[in-house]
C-alpha cells in the first residue's frame, strides 16, 4: 500500500517544460535564487538581479507592496512590468524558514478586473480613439506640419499621456528624416528647431530595428549616461509603436509621462490608432494618383474597344464576302443576341461583349472552302464535316487576341447543347458559357427564319415549335424564353446603323485657323461644331463648338470697355483652345449602341467616322431621336 507522501511530486520531478517562474527572497526582498524561466522573464544580466533587491528585476514591485510582518498566508500582488506585461506575483511564507519567502509570477490576460482598477480612464481612453475618427475629416483635410500636429494630440488624448513625438523615417537610408513634438514639449525639455535625431539611437531605438512596439514604464537603466542629444528623453515612463504602411515602415509615435504604466493594450490601442492616421494622411495623395491612373485606363481603354469593334466589323464583312448566301446572318444574330441578353439583364459591358462576339462567332467559316458554303443544295455528310469544324477553326485564328470578354469561347461554344449533342467538345449545361448558349438559340433562329438556297424561309411558327421542344433540353430554358417574348412583339429584321441617317455636317478647320477665322466659319455656315484637322495626316485632332467658342470671347469685345487683350484671344490658334477629347463613333455602330454611348458620356453630338477614319459628319440626339421614333 502506498503511503501518502508517494502521491505528490518532490520538487525534484517537476518538468522543466513547465517553464514555473519561481524565486526565493531573504528577509530584505533580495532575490537570493530563481528559476531559468524566472531569468528569461526578467531579461536582465544575472549580476544585476541575483543576490539584488527584488525591484532590481521589477521596478514596479516595492517594499510597500509585500508585508514581511505576514507570515501565515500568501499575499497577491498585480503589477505591470517594465515591458507593460500584466503580472500576478504571489509570495507565500517557507515554513522551514522564518526568514525566507518563495515568490511565484504568473502573465495574466489584460482583461482581468484589476486592470480597471490599475487603469479607470482607460475605457474612456479607448472610446477616444472613436472621438478622433470622428475628426478624422480634419486630419484628412490639414496640410503640413498641421497634419502631425492634430494627429499627435489625439495620440495624447487617445493613451491619457503628457507629451509625446512623432518622427517621419525613411526606410531605404534608415533616417529620421521629420519629428514632431507636442505642442507642450518645452514643459518637459528643451528641444532646438535644428535638432536631428538618429535612427539607430535613442529610446525609439528598439522600435525602429524590431518593427515592434515598446512599452518602457522604468527607464532609469536605459537612459543612464546618456543624453538628450542622443535621442535618450528622461520621460519617466514611454510608449514607442511603428507605423506600417504598404507593409514598410514609415514612421514611429511615441507619447509618454502618464500617471499609471503603460500596458500592452495601450500599445495594440495607439497601433491601430497609427495605421488610421498615416492612411488618413495617404489618403487624398493616393485617390488623386488613382483618379489619374484611372482616366487613363479608361482612356487606352476607349481607344481599345472603339479599335476591336472596327477589326471584328471588318472581319465580319469580310467573312459575308466569302460566304454571300448567309450574308447578313452574323449581324442578325448579333442583333437577337443582343436583345436577349438585354431582356435577360445582363450588364452593358457584358452586352457589348456579347455583341462583338456574336459578330464574328462565325469566322471559322473562312478556313471553310467557298464551294461548299455556297452549295446551293443539301450538304454531304463530308461536306458537313468540314463545316463543322468551324467552331475550332474560329478559335484558332483568335487564339493569340487577348480580349477583355470571352470571344474565345463562345466562337468554340455556340454549337454545343446542354445534353452534350453539340459540338465540337460535347459540352454539357453548365460547361457552356451564358454568352454562347445566348448565340447557339439566336443562330438557330436566324437560320429558320432566314431563305436559304435550298429553302425558303420555315417562319416563325416553326421555329417556336423547334426552341419549346429543345427548350430545358437542348437549349437554355431563360434564353429560349427571352427569345420567343423578344420575337412575338418585334418585327425581327436587320438592325439599322449610324451610316443610313442623315447626319448633321461639320466645318473642318486647319490647326493654324485663328479662333476669329473659326467663329466666322461656323457663322456662316449655322454649325455648332468645328473638327481640326491633322497637318500631317489630315485626321481630326480636336473639336471647337460653341462651348469653346463662349469660353475664348471676351463679353468687352466691340464695346467702349474693349481692351487690346480681348482682342488679342481671337489670334490664338484653333490648336490651342481646341478640346482634344472627342467623343466619336464609327459609322457600322447601330443605333441603340450610339444612344447608349450619347447617354454614358453626358454628351449632346458624336462625331461620326467611316472605317477609313474620315469625318463623315455629326450624331446630334435630335436626329438619333427622330430616327428611334421612326423605328
Amino acid at each position: 500500500m502506498l503511503q501518502k507522501a508517494d502521491f505528490f511530486l518532490k520538487p525534484s520531478e517537476l518538468p522543466k517544460t513547465v517553464g514555473l517562474c519561481w524565486g526565493i527572497l531573504n528577509d530584505r526582498l533580495e532575490l537570493i535564487k530563481l528559476s531559468e524561466p524566472l531569468y528569461k522573464l526578467v531579461k536582465k544580466p544575472i549580476s544585476t538581479i541575483l543576490k539584488q533587491p527584488l525591484s532590481n528585476a521589477f521596478s514596479m514591485l516595492t517594499h510597500e507592496q509585500i508585508d514581511l510582518t505576514n507570515r501565515q498566508t500568501s499575499q497577491l500582488i498585480n503589477y505591470v512590468d517594465d515591458n507593460g506585461h500584466a503580472l500576478q506575483a504571489t509570495v507565500t511564507p517557507i515554513e522551514e524558514s522564518s526568514e525566507h519567502w518563495c515568490i511565484t509570477f504568473i502573465e495574466i490576460e489584460l482583461d482581468k478586473a484589476w486592470l480597471s482598477d490599475l487603469h479607470p480612464d482607460y475605457h474612456q481612453a479607448i472610446q477616444s480613439s472613436d472621438d478622433w475618427l470622428n475628426q478624422i475629416e480634419e486630419v484628412i483635410n490639414a496640410s503640413g506640419d498641421m497634419v502631425f500636429a492634430i494627429s499627435l494630440k489625439q495620440a495624447l488624448s487617445l493613451t491619457q499621456s503628457t507629451v509625446g513625438y512623432l518622427h517621419i523615417f525613411d526606410e531605404k537610408n534608415n533616417q529620421i528624416v521629420r519629428t514632431t513634438w507636442s505642442e507642450n514639449v518645452s514643459d518637459y525639455f528643451t528641444i532646438t528647431k535644428q535638432q536631428t535625431y538618429k535612427a539607430d539611437s535613442g529610446i525609439w531605438a528598439e522600435t525602429i530595428q524590431t518593427r515592434q512596439s515598446t512599452v518602457h514604464n522604468e527607464l532609469t537603466s536605459i537612459s543612464e549616461n546618456r543624453t538628450q542629444q542622443q535621442g535618450f528623453f528622461a520621460f519617466s515612463n514611454h510608449l514607442c509603436v511603428p507605423i506600417h504602411y504598404r507593409k514598410k515602415l514609415v514612421g514611429i509615435i511615441g507619447v509618454g509621462n502618464r500617471d499609471k504604466p503603460y500596458t500592452q493594450v495601450d500599445a495594440k490601442s495607439l497601433s491601430i490608432f497609427a495605421t488610421i492616421l498615416w492612411h488618413s494622411v495617404e489618403l487624398p495623395r493616393t485617390m488623386k494618383a488613382v483618379s489619374r491612373q484611372s482616366s487613363i485606363i479608361k482612356m487606352q481603354k476607349e481607344k481599345m474597344t472603339l479599335i476591336l469593334v472596327q477589326l471584328i466589323g471588318a472581319i465580319s464583312e469580310a467573312l459575308e464576302l466569302k460566304d454571300a448566301y448567309t450574308a447578313g446572318h452574323q449581324k442578325s444574330v448579333a442583333q437577337l443576341s443582343y436583345l436577349i441578353g438585354e431582356k435577360m439583364g445582363l450588364t452593358p459591358e457584358v452586352l457589348e461583349g456579347l455583341k462583338l462576339g456574336s459578330l464574328i462567332h462565325d469566322i471559322g467559316k473562312l478556313a471553310i472552302p467557298s464551294q461548299i458554303l455556297s452549295k446551293p443544295s443539301r450538304l454531304s455528310d463530308a461536306e458537313f464535316g468540314l463545316v463543322k469544324q468551324h467552331p475550332e477553326q474560329g478559335a484558332l485564328i483568335v487564339d493569340e487576341v487577348e480580349f477583355p470578354w470571352p470571344i474565345k469561347q463562345m466562337i468554340l461554344q455556340h454549337h454545343e447543347r446542354l445534353d452534350g449533342s453539340g459540338y465540337p467538345k460535347g459540352l454539357k449545361a453548365d460547361d457552356i458559357i451564358l454568352e454562347a448558349k445566348i448565340i447557339a438559340v439566336a443562330d438557330v433562329a436566324d437560320s429558320i427564319l432566314s431563305h436559304r438556297p435550298y429553302r425558303p424561309s420555315l417562319g416563325m411558327e416553326v421555329l417556336t415549335q423547334e426552341l419549346l421542344k429543345g427548350r430545358g433540353k437542348v437549349f437554355d430554358a431563360a434564353v429560349v424564353d427571352a427569345c420567343i417574348d423578344i420575337l412575338a412583339v418585334e418585327d425581327f429584321k436587320e438592325e439599322e446603323y449610324v451610316s443610313s441617317l442623315s447626319l448633321a455636317p461639320v466645318v473642318f478647320l486647319e490647326e493654324y485657323h485663328t479662333l476669329e477665322h473659326a467663329e466666322s466659319m461656323m457663322k456662316k455656315a449655322k454649325m455648332d461644331v468645328a473638327v481640326v484637322l491633322s497637318e500631317k495626316n489630315r485626321s481630326p485632332i480636336g473639336v471647337v463648338d460653341n462651348h469653346v467658342l463662349a469660353f475664348w470671347h471676351s463679353p468687352f469685345l466691340n464695346t467702349a470697355a474693349e481692351r487690346a487683350a480681348d482682342r488679342s484671344l481671337l489670334n490664338k490658334r484653333v490648336h490651342q483652345v481646341m478640346v482634344h477629347k472627342m467623343n466619336m463613333i464609327i459609322d457600322h455602330t447601330i443605333l441603340n449602341d450610339a444612344k447608349l454611348t450619347m447617354e454614358k458620356t453626358n454628351a449632346s453630338y458624336l462625331i461620326v467616322q467611316n472605317d477609313k477614319q474620315q469625318v463623315i459628319g455629326m450624331l446630334t440626339w435630335r436626329i438619333l431621336a427622330a430616327a428611334l421614333l421612326n423605328r
